[in-house]
């Protein structure tokens, strides 16, 4: 089933290689052009501005969840709905809520934070998600061999597993997620 609202995570930075912007601008082109919307954290910085960027130029959706105060980081012209919650932790779960579908653009320690509450909600049994993360440059190889010495210790679920889906392209990740 094609998963329509996709929340994508990711940098508010760009980070050192040109990659990585070039990957934010390609999610959010081929979220717009397969007609899903764009749920982001609202910020007009590094790779989110990138990705929110792209998604709204090329006709998308973009809706989105930013926290009240930073306003200084907002492109109010590109964004389709708005969502202002009053902190971190609000904004993530709504994000999350929100979306048939997460994704994960490298980022900092704020999108694995992200990415970790996208688990810890599906082990509680608050929500499923779906969370592709997009490893380009390998960039996310030590984060998925902690994820396989956090399962082979029997701390998450084989269950669970099954919701990290990783790919190295936009679009074969959004076909495989469509799938979970």
């Amino acid at each position: 089933m094609k998963k329509q609202r996709v929340a994508v995570f990711c940098g508010s930075r760009e980070g050192k290689s040109p990659l990585y912007r070039a990957l934010a601008e390609e999610t959010g082109k081929t979220l717009a052009l397969q007609g899903r919307k764009l749920l982001f954290g609202g910020c007009d910085y590094g790779l989110m501005q990138a990705v929110s960027h792209a998604a709204y130029e090329n006709g998308g959706e973009v809706l989105s969840f930013r926290i009240r105060g930073l306003t200084d980081a907002y492109a109010p012209e590109i964004i389709t709905a708005d969502e202002t919650l009053e902190n971190v932790q609000q904004r993530k779960r709504r994000l999350i809520e929100a979306a048939d579908a997460c994704i994960a653009l490298p980022g900092g320690l704020g999108t694995l934070d992200e990415m970790g509450d996208v688990y810890s909600m599906a082990q509680l049994g608050e929500m499923r998600r779906p969370l592709g993360i997009l490893n380009v440059n390998g960039y996310f190889d030590g984060l998925l061999q902690f994820i396989d010495t956090i399962h082979r210790e029997g701390f998450l679920s084989d269950e669970d597993k099954k919701l990290i889906i990783v790919r190295q392209d936009i679009l074969s990740l959004l076909a495989a997620l469509d799938e979970a």
